[in-house]
């Protein structure tokens, strides 16, 4: 739509050049009051403007073309600068150019290398290879060596081998017994049902040539058991009972077993086996208590007291003749416990050191029994001691199995 063009319907008169318009298009304002006169605006049409005179300046455009000065084409030739002019000398021509010439010479054929020879060129890193004689003679040299260190070995090893300590060879003794004690404590424990045979068969016995063959060191001991020796007389219808109790214990590390239970007559009885000879066997002496003399003799100071069984137990008796701070006092009891003597030991003695353990605390381990079962050799003493009184003069071993 052309805005040029006049409405017919409209009928507000167009806007004079005169009106004040704001500049966002809005009606005109209201003239100021009075107090503020302000001169007109002025318009585009404004003929002052329009006859303002032209300014002259620079003028910048971007489509502007540089021409060429016109004394451009014109130069200033220098003839003379100055009174004194330095002109360089023409320099001299270049030596001319020999020209080179090759001369050809045969190259020298290498000779070939030996087959055992490596050098730094195509053979670097060639095995060397050896002769096979060479390798020959270095393998018999080798087995000659090794040959003669085996058969000097013997001699290099006795002139290096330690001397023979006592004290080693006994330790080593110790344990090959211990090793033997494990064994026989093995086979100790399924050995009951022979331990009560072996028992009945001994009850039964009424000859020595009977009880030889069943006891520990039979042959040895015939001529005591001829003396020492009484039977049991039970009947050959009696048998041990077979929940008779079978402890198996250990003397010097040797283990041994006993048999507990009671004769016909409610007796009873304890009964030592041992292991010998890949056989068990009964310990005649451990079983009876055996001793060389009775406790009815040594009460009365008489008797050989080489090998007494007893139970001892620690004592305070001391006298003049034996003094508290040179002996050590002990009861020794009967087997069956129906007497007993008066025994001491010397303070500093080997059988006061074997037998003061027995009651002291804290020299062994576990708690002190109040009597131990033991093995003795009794002497006299002073003859103005009591009978009953009688010297240590040796512990064989403790209880009164034989070790």
């Amino acid at each position: 739509m052309n805005p040029s063009l006049s409405d017919t319907n409209h009928h507000v008169p167009e806007n004079s050049p005169d009106e004040r318009w704001d500049e966002s298009g809005n009606a005109p304002r209201e003239a100021p009051s009075a107090a503020v006169v302000l001169p007109a605006r002025r318009t585009v049409n404004d003929s002052s403007l329009r006859k303002a005179p032209q300014e002259i300046g620079l003028r910048i455009e971007s489509n502007l073309s540089r021409g060429d000065s016109p004394e451009t084409g014109r130069r200033i030739e220098v003839q003379e600068i100055g009174s004194s002019v330095v002109r360089l000398d023409q320099s001299e021509p270049p030596p001319t150019k020999v020209e080179r010439l090759f001369t050809f010479h045969e190259r020298q054929v290498r000779e070939k290398p030996g087959k055992n020879q490596a050098g730094e060129g195509r053979d670097w890193g060639a095995v060397r290879r050896h002769p096979v004689l060479w390798i020959v003679g270095m393998g018999v040299a080798v087995i000659v060596l090794v040959v003669s260190t085996l058969l000097l070995l013997p001699l290099i090893n006795s002139t290096n081998a330690p001397t023979k300590d006592p004290v080693e060879w006994a330790l080593r003794a110790e344990e090959e017994e211990k090793v033997e004690g494990m064994e026989a404590l093995n086979r100790l424990l399924s050995q009951q049902p022979e331990a009560l045979q072996i028992f009945r068969a001994y009850g039964q016995a009424s000859m020595i040539e009977d009880v030889v063959p069943l006891i520990k060191d039979g042959k040895q001991l015939e001529k005591t058991l001829r003396r020492h020796w009484q039977p049991l007389h039970l009947p050959s219808s009696w048998a041990p009972d077979p929940e008779s109790i079978w402890n198996i214990q250990e003397l010097a590390g040797r283990p041994y077993g006993v048999l507990e239970g009671f004769l016909p007559d409610n007796e009873r009885y304890s009964a030592y086996f041992t292991w010998q000879g890949g056989r068990l066997l009964m310990d005649w002496k451990a079983t009876v208590a055996f001793g060389t003399a009775t406790f009815g003799q040594l009460a009365e100071g008489k008797g050989d007291g080489s090998e007494i069984r007893g139970e001892i137990s620690a004592a305070d008796y001391y006298s003049a003749l034996w003094p508290e701070g040179e002996y050590r006092s002990y009861r020794l009891t009967s087997p069956d416990r129906e007497s007993s003597i008066w025994c001491y030991v010397r303070i500093g003695d080997a059988a006061e050191a074997g037998i003061a353990p027995l009651f002291n605390h804290g020299e062994i381990l576990g708690e002190s029994q109040s009597s131990r079962k033991i093995t003795l050799r009794l002497v006299r003493g002073s003859p103005e001691s009591l009978p009953n009184q009688w010297l240590i003069g040796e512990m064989l071993h403790i209880d009164w199995a034989t070790p």
